[in-house]
């Protein structure tokens, strides 16, 4: 069931246009990484959770920038890494919702996150709640 939901996750967050009536994001607060871990500003990512961090040696293999969604992709070698990482690492204020075979799915107030992966890729989307 959490795959089935995961794959919805992600696909809603990657073939959802952005509403014409989103503003532009307003300039991110600077947020200092620990020495073991990136912000999304870091990977070259425009919107996003600026509290959100990422293990500093993750690879993305893609990326989509919106803002209202950010999903990043990865090789499925860094799988358990990056779902040990988000198991333990959420920033203050995000919840884990859902757990399974290395897949998440959680909130925070503002956003949405899903992070699942098959046999050649794993995906981590951040979707802007409405509101």
């Amino acid at each position: 069931m959490l795959a089935g939901l995961t794959v919805l996750a992600l696909a809603a967050g990657c073939s959802a246009a952005p509403e014409a009536s989103v503003a532009s994001s307003s300039p991110q607060a600077e947020i200092s990484a620990p020495a073991d871990a990136v912000t999304l500003k870091d990977m070259m990512l425009t919107h996003g959770p600026s509290e959100f961090l990422l293990p500093k040696q993750v690879q993305v293999t893609s990326r989509i920038d919106q803002p209202n969604v950010v999903t990043l992709t990865f090789e499925p070698a860094q799988r358990k890494l990056l779902a040990g990482w988000l198991a333990t690492r959420l920033p203050s204020g995000w919840s884990v919702d859902a757990s399974a075979n290395d897949s998440l799915l959680f909130h925070s107030s503002a956003w949405q996150g899903a992070f699942t992966c098959s046999a050649t890729e794993c995906a981590l989307t951040l979707r802007k709640q409405a509101g």
